[in-house]
Protein backbone atom coordinates (compact mmCIF):
# COMPACT_ATOMS: atom_id res chain seq x y z
CA UNK A 1 0.00 0.00 0.00
CA UNK A 2 1.32 3.48 -0.80
CA UNK A 3 0.21 7.10 -1.05
CA UNK A 4 2.05 10.15 -2.35
CA UNK A 5 2.36 13.70 -1.07
CA UNK A 6 4.57 16.62 -1.99
CA UNK A 7 5.87 19.99 -0.87
CA UNK A 8 6.31 21.40 -4.37
CA UNK A 9 9.94 20.32 -4.73
CA UNK A 10 10.26 16.78 -3.34
CA UNK A 11 7.47 14.23 -3.38
CA UNK A 12 7.13 11.81 -0.50
CA UNK A 13 5.53 8.43 -1.06
CA UNK A 14 4.09 6.75 2.03
CA UNK A 15 4.31 2.96 1.91
CA UNK A 16 3.50 0.24 4.40
CA UNK A 17 6.30 -2.30 4.79
CA UNK A 18 5.85 -5.17 7.26
CA UNK A 19 3.02 -3.21 8.86
CA UNK A 20 5.14 -0.10 9.44
CA UNK A 21 5.25 3.23 7.66
CA UNK A 22 8.03 4.03 5.21
CA UNK A 23 8.53 7.49 3.73
CA UNK A 24 10.23 7.30 0.35
CA UNK A 25 11.54 10.62 -0.99
CA UNK A 26 11.56 11.06 -4.77
CA UNK A 27 14.96 12.68 -5.20
CA UNK A 28 15.76 11.90 -8.88
CA UNK A 29 19.44 11.00 -8.50
CA UNK A 30 19.41 9.66 -4.93
CA UNK A 31 17.59 7.08 -2.83
CA UNK A 32 16.39 8.41 0.52
CA UNK A 33 14.06 6.42 2.76
CA UNK A 34 12.84 6.94 6.32
CA UNK A 35 11.36 3.83 7.92
CA UNK A 36 9.36 3.64 11.15
CA UNK A 37 9.14 7.42 11.81
CA UNK A 38 8.48 6.85 15.53
CA UNK A 39 11.73 4.86 15.87
CA UNK A 40 13.39 5.97 12.65
CA UNK A 41 15.90 4.18 10.47
CA UNK A 42 17.33 5.96 7.43
CA UNK A 43 18.70 4.61 4.17
CA UNK A 44 20.37 6.78 1.55
CA UNK A 45 22.19 5.82 -1.64
CA UNK A 46 24.09 8.12 -4.01
CA UNK A 47 26.32 7.52 -7.02
CA UNK A 48 29.63 6.16 -5.72
CA UNK A 49 28.07 4.30 -2.79
CA UNK A 50 28.17 0.51 -2.56
CA UNK A 51 25.38 -2.06 -2.40
CA UNK A 52 25.81 -5.64 -1.21
CA UNK A 53 23.33 -8.51 -1.45
CA UNK A 54 23.18 -9.24 2.28
CA UNK A 55 22.39 -7.60 5.58
CA UNK A 56 25.01 -5.08 6.69
CA UNK A 57 26.30 -7.36 9.48
CA UNK A 58 26.96 -10.33 7.17
CA UNK A 59 30.47 -10.79 5.79
CA UNK A 60 31.39 -13.52 3.29
CA UNK A 61 33.57 -13.99 0.23
CA UNK A 62 30.43 -15.12 -1.60
CA UNK A 63 28.61 -11.80 -1.11
CA UNK A 64 28.41 -9.62 -4.19
CA UNK A 65 29.11 -5.90 -3.88
CA UNK A 66 28.34 -3.29 -6.50
CA UNK A 67 29.42 0.32 -6.90
CA UNK A 68 26.45 2.51 -7.80
CA UNK A 69 27.19 4.31 -11.06
CA UNK A 70 23.78 5.69 -12.03
CA UNK A 71 20.49 6.57 -10.33
CA UNK A 72 17.42 7.68 -12.26
CA UNK A 73 13.78 8.12 -11.22
CA UNK A 74 13.11 4.57 -12.51
CA UNK A 75 16.24 2.51 -11.89
CA UNK A 76 19.61 2.10 -10.20
CA UNK A 77 22.70 0.76 -11.98
CA UNK A 78 25.57 -0.94 -10.17
CA UNK A 79 28.89 -2.41 -11.32
CA UNK A 80 30.13 -5.63 -9.69
CA UNK A 81 33.37 -4.75 -7.90
CA UNK A 82 34.94 -8.13 -8.79
CA UNK A 83 33.74 -8.83 -12.32
CA UNK A 84 32.81 -5.40 -13.67
CA UNK A 85 29.39 -6.68 -14.76
CA UNK A 86 26.50 -4.24 -14.64
CA UNK A 87 23.31 -4.91 -12.69
CA UNK A 88 20.15 -2.86 -13.11
CA UNK A 89 17.54 -2.70 -10.36
CA UNK A 90 14.12 -1.22 -10.55
CA UNK A 91 14.31 1.65 -8.11
CA UNK A 92 11.34 0.44 -6.06
CA UNK A 93 12.84 -3.07 -5.86
CA UNK A 94 16.07 -1.77 -4.36
CA UNK A 95 14.25 0.55 -1.95
CA UNK A 96 12.19 -2.39 -0.72
CA UNK A 97 15.27 -4.59 -0.50
CA UNK A 98 17.08 -2.09 1.73
CA UNK A 99 14.12 -1.92 4.11
CA UNK A 100 13.84 -5.71 4.30
CA UNK A 101 17.63 -6.14 4.76
CA UNK A 102 17.99 -8.07 1.52
CA UNK A 103 20.51 -5.41 0.52
CA UNK A 104 22.78 -3.13 2.52
CA UNK A 105 24.64 0.06 1.72
CA UNK A 106 27.86 1.47 3.11
CA UNK A 107 28.01 4.43 5.47
CA UNK A 108 28.83 7.54 3.44
CA UNK A 109 26.91 10.27 5.27
CA UNK A 110 24.58 11.12 8.11
CA UNK A 111 20.86 11.69 7.68
CA UNK A 112 19.89 13.55 10.85
CA UNK A 113 20.83 14.22 14.47
CA UNK A 114 18.65 14.04 17.59
CA UNK A 115 19.81 15.90 20.72
CA UNK A 116 18.22 15.55 24.15
CA UNK A 117 19.18 16.80 27.60
CA UNK A 118 19.58 14.20 30.35
CA UNK A 119 18.82 15.73 33.75
CA UNK A 120 19.27 19.40 34.73
CA UNK A 121 21.46 21.45 37.02
CA UNK A 122 18.60 22.40 39.35
CA UNK A 123 17.74 18.80 40.17
CA UNK A 124 21.43 17.90 40.48
CA UNK A 125 22.14 20.74 42.92
CA UNK A 126 19.04 19.95 44.99
CA UNK A 127 20.04 16.30 45.27
CA UNK A 128 23.62 17.21 46.16
CA UNK A 129 22.50 19.60 48.90
CA UNK A 130 20.26 16.87 50.32
CA UNK A 131 23.17 14.44 50.36
CA UNK A 132 21.55 12.21 47.77
CA UNK A 133 23.50 10.51 44.98
CA UNK A 134 23.16 12.37 41.69
CA UNK A 135 24.74 12.54 38.26
CA UNK A 136 25.57 15.77 36.53
CA UNK A 137 23.30 16.57 33.59
CA UNK A 138 24.59 15.94 30.09
CA UNK A 139 23.54 15.93 26.45
CA UNK A 140 22.60 12.71 24.66
CA UNK A 141 23.19 12.74 20.91
CA UNK A 142 22.00 10.15 18.39
CA UNK A 143 23.32 10.42 14.83
CA UNK A 144 21.49 8.47 12.12
CA UNK A 145 23.66 7.15 9.29
CA UNK A 146 22.50 6.60 5.71
CA UNK A 147 23.17 2.86 6.21
CA UNK A 148 20.39 2.20 8.72
CA UNK A 149 22.76 2.45 11.71
CA UNK A 150 22.63 4.80 14.73
CA UNK A 151 25.67 6.31 16.46
CA UNK A 152 25.40 7.56 20.04
CA UNK A 153 27.42 10.07 22.04
CA UNK A 154 27.18 11.90 25.36
CA UNK A 155 28.55 15.37 26.03
CA UNK A 156 29.21 16.88 29.48
CA UNK A 157 28.67 20.52 30.32
CA UNK A 158 32.07 22.11 31.03
CA UNK A 159 31.01 24.75 33.56
CA UNK A 160 28.82 23.76 36.54
CA UNK A 161 25.41 25.36 36.27
CA UNK A 162 25.98 26.32 32.62
CA UNK A 163 24.93 24.61 29.38
CA UNK A 164 26.67 26.69 26.69
CA UNK A 165 29.98 24.82 26.37
CA UNK A 166 30.24 21.04 26.14
CA UNK A 167 32.90 18.39 25.61
CA UNK A 168 32.75 14.76 24.57
CA UNK A 169 32.04 12.42 27.46
CA UNK A 170 31.75 9.00 25.78
CA UNK A 171 30.56 7.41 22.57
CA UNK A 172 29.47 4.11 21.05
CA UNK A 173 32.32 1.73 20.17
CA UNK A 174 31.04 1.74 16.58
CA UNK A 175 32.15 5.37 16.24
CA UNK A 176 35.70 4.44 17.19
CA UNK A 177 35.76 2.01 14.27
CA UNK A 178 34.87 4.68 11.69
CA UNK A 179 37.46 5.86 9.20
CA UNK A 180 39.11 9.23 9.99
CA UNK A 181 37.14 10.80 7.13
CA UNK A 182 33.76 9.56 8.39
CA UNK A 183 34.59 10.41 11.99
CA UNK A 184 35.45 13.97 10.93
CA UNK A 185 32.16 14.16 9.05
CA UNK A 186 30.28 12.92 12.12
CA UNK A 187 32.09 15.46 14.34
CA UNK A 188 31.10 18.27 11.99
CA UNK A 189 27.49 17.08 11.76
CA UNK A 190 27.15 16.90 15.55
CA UNK A 191 28.85 20.26 16.12
CA UNK A 192 26.43 21.94 13.71
CA UNK A 193 23.40 20.35 15.39
CA UNK A 194 24.60 21.34 18.87
CA UNK A 195 25.35 24.87 17.69
CA UNK A 196 21.78 25.22 16.46
CA UNK A 197 20.66 24.31 20.00
CA UNK A 198 22.98 26.89 21.58
CA UNK A 199 25.89 24.63 22.54
CA UNK A 200 29.56 24.95 21.56
CA UNK A 201 31.81 21.87 21.43
CA UNK A 202 35.25 22.39 22.99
Amino acid sequence: MSTAAGDGTTNVEHRTVQGREARVYSVPDELYIEWRPGRPVYFGVKVGDRIKDADRDVESAHITEWEVVEITPEQVVGVDERTGERTVWERRELEQGLLLRRYATNLSGFATVVVHTVGNWGAYEAATEAGEPAREPCLGVVVFGNNGEKYGRRYRFIEPGETAEVELMDEDPSIERLSPELRAKLDETVAEALSEDGHTVR
